[in-house]
């Protein structure tokens, strides 16, 4: 099973007395009882919503009111073809919308019985915001709309949520200027090229001019360090590679990695105190969702010769915390329960 397979075959296993799953619709979650590729643009719009928050699941075999396992009835989902899709989301939103899709049987812990599982990953978007293309009036989508994802609801974007993304991208590309100000500062450059991204057109400092297809001019720009004209000094700086034309300096000019630190701020202690928690409580949620074998949500950092550390990230808390607030005290304590006998088992066979 892949990740995607285990992480819903969990969310999928708790049930209540009388059959309901435990599990409810979230930021990051979204039930369908069956597939039908006749409602594209609903999943759609939902898929956007998830792209413009953090991403996010529809889960395709699970009936909403009640919440039912119940598993696809027919094979439309087996039977879809992902380019029709594909064309169907492209229509409506851009930037592109990156996403995944899968499915696998599991047990239905309450009846027994076999059903199988279909599901729709979709990414959180790199270039946000996600922004509808036209409008659909069976949907009410509008040209030019931002969607959302609320808890629960895929809606028309509000103020504050706006407002963050518009902070995170300027912060981002801020950023992104002043780490390539400081490689450039650090590079001994001693002659001077111009690129027309516009055209594909390299005039050399050697007097011989080359036009070239502008996607390799992109594929040159990502791996070059440059700046943006009119944003440099061109008297008394160090010579650079300038580049003439409409450029997005965010989605070309390569970034180092930002610190562990600011990734990944949180260590095991920390986020057993902010989400209210025992320590032992924290482990068996790490330990039941495999969050250490997962980058989004964990790594490991090397500390000395002999000691390693445990870093979270800002996304595994609010993650937990989602999780926490979706299931009761004695659901907890069963995981709990399983890890400590896990562990246990796996001192004994060591010793």
């Amino acid at each position: 099973m892949s990740e995607h397979d285990e992480y819903i075959k969990k969310l999928l296993s708790s049930f209540s007395s009388t059959g309901t799953l435990k599990c409810r619709e979230s930021n990051t979650v979204e039930f369908k009882e069956n597939f039908n590729i006749g409602s594209a643009t609903k999943y759609a719009k939902t898929m956007a919503a998830y792209a413009n928050n953090r991403g996010g699941y529809i889960i395709f075999g699970v009936s909403d009111s009640p919440r039912m396992l119940k598993g696809l009835s027919n094979n439309a989902f087996d039977n879809l073809k992902q380019e029709k899709l594909s064309d169907t989301i492209n229509s409506l939103f851009a930037p592109e919308i990156v996403w995944e899709l899968g499915s696998f049987e599991m047990k239905n812990n309450y009846t027994g019985g076999i059903v199988k599982i279909g599901w729709v990953y979709t990414y959180e978007s790199e270039r946000k915001p996600v922004m509808a293309l036209r409008n659909v009036e069976s949907e009410r989508i509008t040209s030019g709309e931002v969607l959302y994802r609320y808890r629960g609801r895929s809606e028309r974007i509000k103020y504050a949520e706006m407002a963050k993304i518009i902070e995170t991208r300027v912060s981002k590309e801020r950023e992104g200027l002043l780490k390539l100000l400081e490689v450039i500062k650090n590079t001994d450059t001693a002659n001077l090229g111009i690129v027309n991204y516009a055209d594909g057109h390299f005039s050399t400092p050697y007097g011989v001019d080359v036009t070239i297809d502008k996607k390799l001019v992109t594929k040159v720009l990502r791996k070059a360090k440059y700046i943006k004209e009119g944003s440099f000094n061109e008297t008394t700086g160090t010579p650079v590679l300038k580049v003439t034309g409409n450029i997005d300096l965010a989605e070309e000019v390569p970034v180092l990695d930002e610190s562990p630190d600011v990734t990944y701020p949180f260590i095991q202690k920390q986020m057993a105190e902010m989400l209210a928690i025992p320590t032992t409580a924290l482990y068996a949620l790490i330990w039941h969702f495999r969050m250490k074998e997962d980058k989004k949500f964990h790594i490991e950092v090397t500390t000395s010769k002999s000691g390693k550390i445990h870093k979270f990230s800002n996304f595994a808390m609010s993650f937990l915390k989602e999780y926490l607030q979706q299931i009761d005290k004695e659901e907890l304590e069963r995981i709990r329960k399983e890890y400590l006998a896990q562990r246990n088992n796996g001192e004994k066979s060591n010793g």
